[in-house]
């Protein structure tokens, strides 16, 4: 006797899964989807079309199209610029350009700022920036730029200004002088002078009264017949006598008796520019000959952490360096705690370390941190209690020994040994991280037994093969964004053949999203027209609320309030507006860019771009459902579908009245894990939304009232097979609100 059960579906929302078999799918969850939104209430519905927001204005860049094709754009994040806490700016960034918009503005397209006028990156071309704002200013690093740029933002003027920032160090490096730390030479060369000053052998200090004028370096070697050597301190040769008329005073026959270290004595009397020491030191110190010991390499990755700025990601390229030359490469720079703009770049401690007073380094003084196995550092970003470092062969933690960031106590952990290789892969989730790395996609999130940072794949059991299946440049150029209205991380990407770093390499076909509440994946895809298609660039975070300025009246009781003149006094006031939604896309056409988001109901894509659109498809398969059994073949006599209703009202229409946001969905049966119509086990495509009972309008501003929310339909199934898959389908200009469905099943009694 055939068995028979019954099966329900309302909460679809296990997304996109790739690593399960096909005895082992899970259930609520799709082999394959596009461009269905995953709800938390369990139901899936069509994206809206992707167009340029209300009142959108297109911005010409005045760049050629070769421009925009052979460079980058991007969209950064300036709050409170210069302390306007009115004003939150978006900084576009197209080829050597950077554009100001308002993005507190109603229209953020239509609000441009610093005067309406772009500034120019002097030497910026095809590399991507990194930002960080620190004390209302806004740093940016880019592997095109020697230095990074300062900006500041002048809110009584509407004017954005630009500086370089020059790195300063304390010379804990000097020079190769080819002598032997505690060998004392005959005659002084160049570099040795400069190493014996930058260890505090200055020309100030005061020698025996026997010496005259004479410099202390020169006399020891009047009186010893050698130099000092880089293990001889100069205090040690201080006569210490109280009684002596030379107390307190530099002899060298005092030196000689007290000094016997082999050991190199404290350097770093100068402070020196960081990249370009050769030119610096000479210009310190006034002694020439010295190596040119300049480096190519240029900073990438900024973050402002603790009050201070870290500047990181040099790939080290030296030019006339020495066997004392550093390697940057694994180096973070980090700024005193920034009380003015002249501490950004004082990546130094105060104190003279060869100061025979005060040499003390102190907790609000500047450095560098060190890690040597690190091949390249991609990117730098700050959490709540530590800065993370993303690497090309690992990710680490930097964090305090007693929490917070201190120059003089801190520590560096390595968390994963999975590579970063796409610093815009990083999102960070108020203070959590998710990164693309070569082996998954992993998130970063506190340990609850340590508190520190620990990683794990959120990919592996879920999407690991769709992952992997994105071709290395379309990873390697991927752009994320986090929800926070959502609470899901989204990320842009392009997998098309043609797709390269000299073809529009921000021109995203694809976006990846990750539910975090639902811990679920799903996919969407950008439609293209035919010709000067608009395309997708970059996210813009845009805050939850809009600001619009409206004049008020004032009022005394009842009656307005006059000024002698006659007029009405108003007062100038702020309005709130909320927002929908916490994101837009950055957003270029041809050679202008502009600001767009999902809103179009009819489902185009860029239907503001030529008036028309282009229709795009939603559809999803779910997985194989073998109703308990993968032994017995199965009938399905009829299958029930629950949908939203979405008709809302009408619209003419040469003549004739049609339904405003109609729905529709169409279904087909794929029966026993077959993969085409081939198969012959593929059943006819049906439509399953339907409204079944007549509805007479009065006319256009009837508002539909039908007098159900939910419709049900009852639909046959053909075809029978040991397994289930449903496609499920849109129709162009359609809505499709999914709540569930449920259906039937007989069972053969024999196997």
């Amino acid at each position: 006797m055939a068995q028979k059960t019954e099966k329900s579906f309302r909460s679809f929302i296990k997304g996109l899964v790739t690593e399960a078999n096909e005895l082992t799918f899970p259930e609520s969850a799709s082999i394959d989807e596009q461009n269905f939104v995953l709800n938390r209430d369990g139901s899936r519905s069509r994206r809206l079309g992707v167009d340029f927001e209300e009142s959108y204005v297109l911005r010409a860049t005045g760049l050629t199209a070769a421009d925009l094709r052979d460079g980058k754009q991007s969209f950064h994040v300036w709050e409170s610029p210069g302390g306007d806490t009115t004003v939150s700016l978006g900084l576009i960034r197209v080829k050597n350009k950077i554009w100001f918009v308002n993005l507190l503005a109603a229209t953020p397209s239509a609000a441009l700022k610093n005067s309406g006028s772009p500034i120019t990156i002097s030497g910026l071309s095809n590399a991507n920036i990194e930002t960080a704002v620190i004390s209302n200013k806004c740093v940016i690093a880019s592997e095109d730029l020697l230095h990074p740029i300062k900006l500041t933002y002048n809110p009584s003027t509407d004017i954005v200004t630009q500086s370089q920032l020059i790195l300063k160090i304390r010379d804990l490096y000097g020079v190769d002088d080819s002598l032997d730390v505690d060998e004392r030479p005959s005659s002084l060369s160049n570099t040795h002078k400069y190493n014996l000053r930058n260890q505090g052998w200055s020309p100030d200090v005061v020698s025996v009264a026997a010496a005259g004028s004479a410099d202390a370096i020169d006399y020891t070697k009047t009186k010893l017949a050698v130099y000092p050597s880089n293990s001889d301190v100069w205090t040690l040769g201080k006569v210490s006598n109280p009684g002596s008329s030379d107390y307190e005073r530099y002899d060298p026959e005092v030196l000689e008796r007290n000094s016997t270290s082999k050991y190199q004595v404290s350097r770093g009397s100068y402070v020196i520019d960081a990249f370009n020491r050769g030119a610096s030191r000479q210009s310190e110190s006034g002694v020439t000959g010295l190596p040119s010991d300049s480096e190519n390499g240029t900073i990438t990755t900024v973050a402002s952490y603790a009050q201070r700025v870290f500047y990181s990601g040099i790939v080290s390229n030296l030019n006339g360096g020495d066997a004392r030359s550093p390697n940057y490469s694994g180096y973070i720079f980090f700024s005193k705690v920034v009380t003015s703009e002249d501490d950004l770049i004082k990546c130094y401690q105060e104190a003279d370390p060869t100061d025979p007073g005060i040499n003390d380094i102190i907790a609000n003084d500047g450095g560098t941190v060190h890690l040597p196995e690190v091949t390249r550092i991609i990117k730098i970003a700050s959490t709540q209690a530590s800065l993370l470092v993303f690497a090309e062969n690992g990710v680490y933690e930097v964090y305090g020994d007693t929490g917070g960031f201190v120059a003089t106590s801190f520590q560096v952990s390595k968390l994963s040994t999975n590579g970063v290789f796409n610093p815009k892969s990083i999102v960070d989730i108020n203070g959590n991280f998710i990164y693309w790395s070569k082996a998954g996609i992993y998130q970063l999130s506190p340990d609850s037994a340590s508190g520190r940072f620990r990683a794990e794949s959120v990919s592996l059991k879920t999407i690991q093969t769709l992952y992997l299946n994105i071709p290395d440049i379309g990873k390697n150029n991927c752009k994320g964004f986090y929800d926070e209205k959502e609470n899901q991380v989204r990320w842009l990407y392009n997998d098309s053949a043609n797709y390269s770093t000299t073809n529009y390499i921000n021109n995203y076909n694809k976006e990846l999203i990750y539910d975090l509440t639902l811990q679920a994946w799903y996919k969407n895809t950008f439609s293209t027209l035919a010709s000067d298609s608009p395309y997708v660039a970059d996210y813009i975070p845009i805050p939850g609320y809009s600001v619009t300025s409206t004049e008020e009246t004032v009022y005394t009781g009842t009656d307005e309030v006059l000024v002698t003149a006659g007029d009405t006094v108003v007062v100038d006031s702020d309005l709130a507006v909320n927002r929908s939604s916490q994101f837009s896309y950055l957003t270029i056409r041809g050679t202008s860019f502009t600001i767009s988001k999902y809103k179009d109901d009819t489902f185009k894509d860029w239907v503001s771009s030529d008036a028309v659109g282009i229709s795009y498809l939603s559809y999803l398969v779910t997985g194989w459902e073998l109703f308990g059994n993968f032994l017995r073949k199965k009938q399905v006599p009829y299958i029930q579908f629950y949908f939203k209703r979405t008709e809302n009202g009408y619209t003419a229409a040469s003549g004739t009245l049609e339904l405003t946001k109609p729905s529709s969905c169409l279904v087909q049966a794929q029966w026993n894990w077959t993969n085409s119509a081939n198969s012959g086990k593929w059943g006819t495509q049906f439509q399953a939304y339907r409204l079944l009972r007549h509805y007479i309008p009065t006319g256009p501003t009837d508002p539909f009232d039908y007098g159900e929310g939910v419709i049900v339909t009852k639909n046959k199934l053909r075809g029978s097979g040991k397994t289930l898959s449903l496609k499920i389908e849109s129709e162009a200009g359609k809505d499709m609100q999914i709540l569930g469905w449920g259906l039937p099943v007989t069972m053969n009694e024999s196997i």
